[in-house]
């Protein structure tokens, strides 16, 4: 008998991830009422409430009022090459 070595379930999960490895937290463009949060890869899930925080921020009042979003906006990557 003993341990079986076959796995019992394979399964395959996305990993998200922006090309800078930040996360994206911006208003979609031409919008004033949908906002984007993305890039998580994995781990945003510690950063729950402050990104719903954030995100509400973002649709009640048009900006986030604790945080400097600068360094998350989808502007960043207009002057940036993407590979």
């Amino acid at each position: 008998r003993g341990v079986n070595s076959n796995p019992a379930i394979a399964e395959a999960c996305m990993y998200t991830m922006t090309p800078d490895e930040d996360f994206v937290l911006d208003m979609l463009p031409n919008s004033s009422n949908i906002a984007i949060g993305a890039g998580f890869s994995g781990h945003g899930f510690k950063f729950g409430p402050l990104i719903g925080k954030i995100l509400s921020d973002l649709v009640i009042h048009g900006k986030c009022l604790d945080v400097d979003l600068s360094p998350f906006t989808l502007a960043r990557f207009k002057s940036k090459s993407v590979h």
